[in-house]
């Protein structure tokens, strides 16, 4: 798919997958996990920036803006979860559902979804992948967050 006018644009594609692909698989893979403790959990979440990532009456529902996404978190209990990650600006339109059975991924859920969202969706959805690569724009974020 060849949507991209410059390499300038493509570096901060790349760069975006790279942050994304761990980020999203991380997450999944706390909200999956059947013998994690909610501190855990909660502790966890911190560590990837999600800092209003409260556990209470066993429930987390949380909202955050991470780079240029919206991340919410509703989880229920051990597998049951909607993790739902929307681009912001120059990735409108841009939209990762995960929920316990499965996930979709869109770049046309808003009005005027740029052309960097599809750009996005197919990148992201190739490098989806198990296992998947520990970046160094991922540790950079965990480490720094930005």
């Amino acid at each position: 798919m060849k949507l991209l006018k410059d390499n300038e644009s493509q570096n901060e594609i790349t760069t975006t997958v790279e942050f994304l692909v761990p980020f999203t698989k991380s997450i999944v893979d706390l909200l999956s996990d059947s013998e994690i403790k909610e501190w855990v959990l909660t502790k966890e979440l911190k560590n990837l920036h999600l800092n209003d990532a409260i556990y209470s009456g066993g429930i987390i529902n949380t909202t955050s803006i991470i780079k240029d996404f919206s991340v919410s978190i509703l989880y229920v209990g051990i597998r049951n979860f909607i993790l739902t990650i929307k681009g912001r600006d120059k990735y409108e339109g841009f939209c990762i559902i995960i929920t316990n059975k499965g996930m979709v991924v869109n770049d046309n859920s808003s009005e005027e979804p740029t052309n960097e969202s599809k750009i996005l969706k197919y990148e992201f959805l190739n490098n989806y992948k198990s296992p998947y690569l520990i970046t160094e724009t991922f540790l950079k974020f965990r480490k720094q967050g930005s």
